[in-house]
């Protein structure tokens, strides 16, 4: 558990560093593709290419940091309403759900990367395979996420179980003298 925590925190380095370069690159390019195309009247040819396949870097980095941060979207206003051991059993079919969701989403994510590995894109002739890397990257990414949330969240819960019934027990104890 230490060891995915250590994983996880390298990883979450490394994603905000690479999703707030990239995100200033595409500002860069944006605006340099602005400028070329009506100040200087000669687009670049690449930009909107370029800008697309760090768009999708961004947005699987992201989304997995955001999953990380428990910053990801959800729908809780039903599950708040349940009682609080339905709620936990409805939140972990939920997290197991997803995660066999991101499992499929990796795999087809490297079918794809590898159904890809000889092309390469029209104006950069940029090898295909490195944007649609960013889909199971990402995917594994939010997997760890939420498999590191449904370890710790079991483990709190059976430390608290195991309190519990220790202070059951000391109360029996303390009845019986």
């Amino acid at each position: 558990m230490k060891f995915l925590k250590f994983i996880l925190a390298v990883f979450d380095r490394i994603a905000y560093a690479l999703v707030a370069f990239l995100m200033g690159a595409m500002g860069v390019v944006a605006f340099a593709a602005v400028f070329y195309r009506f100040v200087l009247h000669d687009p670049i040819p690449w930009s909107e290419e370029a800008a697309r396949y760090m768009m999708a870097w961004v947005t699987f980095l992201g989304a997995g940091y955001a999953m990380g941060k428990g910053r990801h979207i959800g729908v809780t206003m039903f599950v708040e309403k349940l009682p609080e051991a339905l709620r936990r059993k409805v939140t972990l079919a939920a997290e197991i759900i997803i995660m066999v969701f991101l499992a499929a989403v990796t795999v087809q994510g490297i079918k794809l990367m590898i159904s890809l590995w000889s092309q390469t894109s029209p104006a950069m002739d940029f090898p295909m395979w490195v944007p649609y890397l960013a889909i199971p990257v990402g995917s594994v990414y939010m997997f760890l996420h939420l498999l590191f949330l449904v370890l710790t969240r079991s483990s709190q819960s059976i430390s608290t179980a195991d309190l519990e019934l220790e202070a059951a027990l000391k109360g029996k104890e303390g009845a019986g003298k």
